[in-house]
């Protein structure tokens, strides 16, 4: 495959597009948790039964990313993107202005089908596209979501302090999604070499073995507990605070925007903490959950506490930062021959947690109060460290088990005969 066919100038305004598109994604994916009072206020349902709009979104998310590498290779993967793009700026633009619960269910949906779509292509457009830097553009790129969703919250307040609606800061958003597709549309993207018969008579075994890994099952739960903690806090921490402070969602927008700047710098201390051998990757890991652990409790103590809760909030950003880029190096050096099929399960199992604990969180704020439902993705963090423990076990026993068999193939060469052939 030829990488040579972007020349140099399409590749920085490709990489600036699909900056953009995160930031877009990152802006529409934040904004219904961060608006939550007011969606449900618009649809006239409980904050309970609105919260079940956040299944609908991990639903489609996972519908999205089956759909996106179902047609990976057999369409480009541009416009796989353009349709995520243009799905999740619809549902954007329609959220805010609906009066239907139905008609909400049906967005969030969208929602989540675009961001799955997104969430592939891009990953797909910079493996083929920035091959030569690839560690380097994902980490940037990937920030660029971080940069969205803190905007997301502070657009939001400035949106409902001046203008005294919503709509506007969705609508940024969604026209932020309408130039990513007008400066798509006439750019070239590579597109993932077709496959010839034998590797397609070949690729079920291959999934096969990998599907029977125990190690692939206990990253796919780590990922997955990650996600649900981050998603958890992330979308219901407006709403706690706003409740329980009794303080306008204006006014308490702030704290989402905390936690996601506190996660973007949390990311980036962790490169750096690592690329400096400061600490190892597992010890990182570790502090990382004891502390997200330990300021989710602080914020589900202290929610009526506006200084407190905001701090708090972004240390949780801040210790949440290293866990996901950790938990996923961690996969992508353990199967390097099989990134895509790792990939796939990872975001799975991602969207299935995205489903099950923002809703749940929703259906116990009548049983255990508002506040306290926010220890849900406190406990889900200390959780990881379970799986985390036994994968890190795994690989210690995988390795000696290399090491015993090269020893014993060295030890099978010395101990055969040399045989010197006399030159004819």
């Amino acid at each position: 495959m030829d990488h040579r066919a972007i020349p140099k100038l399409n590749r920085r305004l490709l990489f600036y597009t699909l900056f953009l598109a995160y930031i877009c994604a990152g802006i529409i994916s934040v904004l219904p948790g961060a608006s939550l009072l007011l969606l449900a206020e618009n649809t006239h349902v409980s904050l309970a039964i609105a919260g079940s709009s956040f299944t609908l979104s991990a639903l489609g998310f996972i519908i999205g990313v089956l759909i996106a590498g179902l047609f990976s290779t057999k369409l480009n993967s541009k416009y796989i993107l353009i349709g995520g793009i243009g799905l999740m700026s619809l549902a954007g633009a329609i959220t805010p202005v609906t009066h239907s619960f139905s008609v909400l269910l049906i967005t969030q949906l969208i929602k989540g089908v675009g961001f799955g779509l997104i969430d592939v292509s891009i990953n797909t457009i910079v493996t083929l596209a920035f091959h030569d830097t690839l560690g380097e553009t994902l980490n940037n790129v990937h920030s660029s979501f971080g940069i969205g969703s803190l905007s997301g919250p502070l657009l939001l307040s400035l949106s409902l302090q001046m203008l005294n609606e919503a709509l506007w800061a969705y609508l940024v958003g969604a026209v932020a999604g309408f130039v990513v597709i007008f400066l798509l549309i006439r750019q070239s993207v590579p597109e993932i070499p077709t496959q010839n018969d034998k590797q397609r008579q070949q690729q079920p075994s291959l999934f096969r073995n990998v599907f029977r890994e125990p190690l692939l099952w206990l990253m796919a739960l780590q990922i997955a507990l990650y996600v649900g903690a981050e998603l958890g806090f992330g979308n219901w921490i407006v709403t706690v605070l706003s409740q329980s402070a009794a303080i306008s969602l204006a006014l308490a927008a702030p704290a989402a925007t905390a936690f996601f700047l506190g996660l973007t710098i949390g990311r980036l201390l962790g490169g750096q903490v690592l690329r400096r051998g400061l600490l190892s990757e597992n010890q990182l890991l570790y502090i990382s959950i004891l502390g997200g652990y330990i300021s989710g409790i602080l914020v589900a103590i202290f929610p009526g506490q506006i200084v407190v809760s905001f701090g708090a909030s972004a240390l949780v950003g801040l210790f949440y930062g290293p866990l996901f880029p950790g938990i996923m190096a961690m996969a992508s050096r353990q199967f390097v021959n099989n990134i895509g099929i790792v990939s796939s399960v990872m975001l799975v199992s991602t969207g299935a947690a995205a489903m099950i604990l923002p809703a749940l969180m929703g259906i116990l704020i009548p049983a255990i109060g508002i506040n306290w439902v926010l220890t849900l993705p406190a406990f889900c963090c200390l959780l990881i460290i379970v799986p985390l423990m036994l994968a890190n076990r795994r690989q210690r026993h995988s390795l000696h088990l290399q090491d015993e068999g090269a020893i014993k193939m060295e030890d099978s060469a010395s101990d055969q005969p040399i045989s010197i052939h006399p030159s004819k």
